[in-house]
């Protein structure tokens, strides 16, 4: 049996009921009332951080549904579900109407030649929405249907499946990739688009890069899963495969027909993350296909991992879920610096004479024409120096260049509570510039310890001194003094001594007991010089901790 496949995208502005619409439609599908998505659960909001998929068996039909995330830190999730989806589903929340969000999707779902239904959700709630209707006649025009639609009732549902479309087949075979997983009972599964040609059991494919995957089992995202023999065109699967594997290409095929590369999300931001277990780190990172991680030692936590992440936010969601699992140590968050236009990074790296070049990001800001003014106001303030904005429909776009470093300490957040509504944004490198930084090493006793190291931004000396009375302060009452060194441009900088915690023992002793205990204290010093000579000298974790912790003042 031929069967006609669609795969529909369900995008819309944050928090417009994106996942309650994909909920619905899954239990509307044979009320299958039993199913529900897991979600990663962060103070008590529900929020998506990947795309989730359900497939649908309807007459000759079969419908892929795939639920976008909503925020922008996952914005390369939202642009690949719309290049793999033939119809995008733009959710309109009725009380919160038309957000820039719900523009740019629609813009960018229009450049890729995809058909479009607007849904006006939570119908149920508020039923006056004639303004409403004009506002859609205005943005999206009459060629555009649009549904009336209550995700939490299933009302207006059963018609978006009366839908049509026409696939052409080919003899090449062409897969996209979209992500991998881990699953306990199956193994390793490829979750795939077929663009061209049919895909069957035990078929090896590879990619330019000579990736190669046997495929094991082939199925699709159906509740109650069953497999199948062969792929269909233009249908989302996945193949359950051997091994685990690493594709910098998106694309598998048989022969060397060049197809489009799609580009992968840049990592921005570095943790190192130190923890006993990491059983179920390693299981998560395999569920996440856009997380980058790499082994790291350290001499004073032990094992770790250093780990790359989208932004802010999704190294948030990631590290609240295996908080919920094990016990962890994080560092600062970090990010690449290149050192004298060489590819050397920042990380434990001495020369006498080195410049600093920082990442600088092209950032864009789309906003409704409405809130022009509060922003551009705003942004002046700042001064910029390079600032161009694009007028684009009813969405305007602001575009400047911004240092990472500024980006990952809250611009965006602060800059929302300045003015008051909601903005969408992206940002990408650009180009390295010319950084003031200083890298400063921090040596105790004579030794480096590359824990300790930090960037000083503004005044030099202002951050030494900061930085040496927080190790004074969590380094007090020890038994042998310890020498504190700071070392820039490989010159020691600044050094001074803590000294360890004194009693005068004589202050109440008299005669014989005087020279017992001059002799107790001569042997005290000798203990004490061999512990300076082998150096061990040991930093707990909670003071390694607390002298780690970002703070504006240095960092």
């Amino acid at each position: 049996m031929i069967y006609n496949v669609f795969n529909i995208s369900i995008i819309a502005h944050v928090d417009y009921g994106k996942t309650t619409f994909f909920n619905s439609i899954i239990n509307f599908c044979k009320n299958y009332k039993k199913f529900n998505k897991k979600f990663f659960f962060i103070d008590n909001n529900k929020y998506t951080i990947k795309n989730n998929l359900f497939s649908f068996i309807f007459l000759n039909k079969i419908i892929n549904f795939i639920d976008c995330p909503g925020h922008f830190d996952f914005i390369f999730e939202i642009y690949k579900s719309i290049y793999l989806s033939n119809f995008c589903f733009i959710l309109i929340d009725v009380k919160k109407k038309i957000e820039i969000q719900t523009l740019f999707c629609f813009n960018l779902s229009k450049k890729l030649n995809k058909k479009i239904f607007i849904l006006v959700n939570k119908i149920d709630i508020f039923l006056k929405f004639e303004n409403l209707k004009k506002k859609l006649l205005i943005n999206f025009g009459l060629k555009n249907k649009i549904f009336y639609i209550s995700s939490k009732y299933n009302l207006g549902i059963f018609k978006i499946f009366f839908l049509n479309n026409i696939n052409n087949f080919s003899k090449n075979k062409i897969i996209f990739v979209i992500d991998y997983l881990f699953h306990f009972f199956l193994g390793y599964i490829v979750i795939i688009k077929v663009i061209k040609g049919e895909i069957f059991l035990l078929d090896i494919l590879k990619n330019k890069n000579n990736n190669l995957i046997k495929i094991i089992k082939i199925g699709i995202f159906t509740p109650k899963s069953f497999f199948l023999k062969k792929t269909f065109l233009n249908c989302i699967h996945f193949f359950v495969i051997k091994n685990k594997f690493f594709c910098n290409n998106n694309y598998f095929f048989y022969n060397n027909y060049f197809f489009y590369n799609f580009k992968k999300p840049i990592i921005l931001i570095f943790f190192d993350i130190f923890l006993n277990n990491d059983f179920f780190l390693l299981k998560l990172l395999e569920n996440d296909f856009s997380i980058i991680y790499k082994k790291k030692n350290s001499k004073l936590f032990g094992k770790g991992y250093s780990l790359g992440f989208l932004g802010n936010f999704h190294s948030y969601i990631t590290l609240k879920k295996i908080s919920f699992l094990s016990k962890f140590y994080i560092t600062d968050c970090k990010i690449f610096y290149l050192i004298n236009e060489k590819k050397y990074w920042y990380f434990n790296y001495i020369e006498k004479d080195f410049n600093f070049y920082e990442q600088i990001m092209k950032t864009k800001i789309y906003i409704l024409k409405k809130n022009f003014f509060k922003i551009f106001k705003y942004l002046l303030s700042l001064n910029f120096s390079k600032l161009k904005i694009l007028n684009n429909n009813n969405i305007i776009i602001i575009i400047f260049y911004l240092k990472l470093n500024i980006i990952i300490n809250n611009f965006f957040i602060e800059l929302q509570k300045n003015i008051n509504f909601f903005i969408f944004y992206e940002f990408f490198f650009h180009h390295f510039y010319f950084s003031n930084v200083k890298f400063i090493y921090v040596l105790i006793n004579n030794k480096i310890i590359n824990e300790l190291s930090f960037l000083s931004i503004d005044n030099l000396k202002n951050s030494i001194f900061i930085f040496y009375n927080k190790l004074k302060q969590n380094l007090k009452n020890k038994i042998i003094d310890i020498k504190v060194q700071f070392l820039y441009k490989n010159k020691i900088f600044f050094t001074k001594k803590i000294n360890c915690y004194k009693k005068n023992v004589i202050e109440k002793c008299y005669g014989g007991d005087i020279s017992r205990k001059m002799k107790l204290l001569k042997n005290q010093n000798i203990g004490k010089m061999k512990l300076l000579k082998n150096q061990n000298i040991n930093l707990e974790k909670n003071i390694l901790l607390n002298l780690i912790k970002n703070e504006k003042s240095y960092l």
